[in-house]
C-alpha cells in the first residue's frame, strides 16, 4: 500500500515540476512587491489582480491539457473552483479577526496589507504540507475517505453553527493570542507599523491567530479537495494557485460587503454532496470528472444568482464597521 502512494508521487516528471514552480514562484513575487507599499485595495483594483491570478490558473490548466490531457485539466479545475470556494468562509474569519484587532478603520485597514503578505505565504506553505500528507495517506488506505468525510461534515456544523451565532468572536482573546502574552512582552503601540517594537506589537499578535486560524482551514479544506481530485500533482498545484490570490480575493470580497450572502449556504449544500462523494469513493463508486466540475460550478453560481436576485433577509452587518 505504501508503494502504492509512493507511485502516485512517482509519476510527477521534471517538467511539470518546473512548469508549475517557475511561473509560480514569479507571479507571487510580484504579487507581493506590487502591493508591499500597503494602500488602501479599491474593488477595481481587487477585481483586476484576481482576474490576473484566474488567468495564471488558466494558463496552467492549459499546461495539464497539453502535458495530461482534458480529463485532467477538468480535474484541476474542479479541484481550483472548489478551493476558492471554500476560501470565501475563512476570508471572512480574516475580516473578524481584523475587525477584532481594530485594524479595519479607515486610519489602520493598511495594516491589513503588510499582515497578509506573510499571511498568505503560510497560507502556501500549510497547503503543501497538508496535502502532502494528505495525498500519501488516501493511496495508503481507500477507507480513509470514511474518515475524511467525517472532517468534511464535521466542517459543516461548525459552518452551519456560526452562521446562525449572533455575537462575534474576539479574537484577542484567542488561545493562540494569549500563549503569546505569556511568553513575549507586548507593546500595544502599532503607530510604527511593525512586527516587534520593544516586544510584540498588536499586529505580530494578529498575524499569530491569522496563521493559527489558516492551518484549521488548511487541515478542513484538505478532505474536500482529496474526495474530488485523487492525484497529488493536481491537488496540491490546484490547491496552491487558489491559495495564492487569497489576498486578492479578501479585499474584493470586503469591498463587495454582503452582495453574495446566500453563497455560503451553497457552499454548505456542496460540502455535504463532497462528504458523500468521499464516501462513494471509498467503495469503488467514482463521479466523472466532467460531472463533478458541473455539479461544483452549478451550485456555486446557483448560490450567487440567488443572492442577486434575493434580498439577504438577515440584513446581515458584519462587513460594516
Amino acid at each position: 500500500m505504501f508503494d502504492q502512494s509512493l507511485a502516485a508521487f512517482s509519476r510527477i516528471t521534471l517538467l511539470e515540476i518546473l512548469a508549475f514552480l517557475i511561473p509560480f514562484v514569479i507571479a507571487v513575487a510580484i504579487d507581493l512587491g506590487t502591493h508591499k507599499k500597503g494602500e488602501v485595495i479599491t474593488m477595481r483594483n481587487a477585481a483586476k489582480w484576481s482576474l490576473v491570478w484566474v488567468a495564471c490558473s488558466a494558463a496552467f490548466a492549459g499546461f495539464i491539457w497539453w502535458a495530461r490531457g482534458p480529463e485532467m485539466a477538468t480535474l484541476f479545475a474542479t479541484g481550483y473552483v472548489l478551493e476558492k470556494a471554500l476560501a470565501v468562509d475563512n476570508l471572512f474569519a480574516f475580516y473578524l479577526i481584523f475587525k477584532s484587532f481594530g485594524l479595519t478603520q479607515t486610519t489602520t485597514q493598511h495594516f491589513q496589507h503588510k499582515i497578509l503578505y506573510w499571511g498568505i505565504l503560510g497560507a502556501i506553505l500549510f497547503r503543501i504540507l497538508f496535502l502532502g500528507a494528505g495525498a500519501f495517506i488516501v493511496n495508503v488506505s481507500p477507507y480513509v475517505l470514511v474518515a475524511f468525510a467525517l472532517v468534511v461534515l464535521w466542517t459543516v456544523w461548525k459552518m452551519w453553527q456560526s452562521a446562525n451565532e449572533d455575537d462575534e468572536v474576539d479574537y484577542t482573546n484567542h488561545w493562540s493570542v494569549r500563549l503569546t502574552r505569556k511568553i513575549a512582552k507586548v507593546n500595544p503601540s502599532i503607530d510604527t507599523g511593525r512586527f516587534f517594537t520593544h516586544g510584540v506589537t498588536p499586529l505580530f499578535l494578529c498575524l499569530i491567530c491569522i496563521e493559527v486560524c489558516d492551518v484549521i482551514f488548511a487541515f478542513d479544506s484538505m478532505p474536500v479537495i482529496i474526495a474530488v481530485v485523487a492525484d497529488p500533482y493536481l491537488m496540491i498545484t490546484a490547491s496552491l494557485w487558489a491559495a495564492a490570490g487569497l489576498r486578492s480575493l479578501y479585499f474584493l470580497l470586503v469591498a463587495a460587503q454582503d452582495l453574495f450572502w446566500a453563497l455560503e449556504k451553497a457552499i454548505l449544500i456542496l460540502l455535504v454532496l463532497v462528504s458523500a462523494k468521499l464516501i462513494g469513493s471509498a467503495f469503488g463508486y467514482h463521479l466523472p470528472n466532467p460531472i463533478s466540475l458541473s455539479i461544483v460550478g452549478f451550485i456555486l453560481l446557483a448560490g450567487i444568482i440567488y443572492s442577486i436576485l434575493v434580498k439577504n433577509p438577515n440584513d446581515d452587518e458584519a462587513f460594516k464597521n
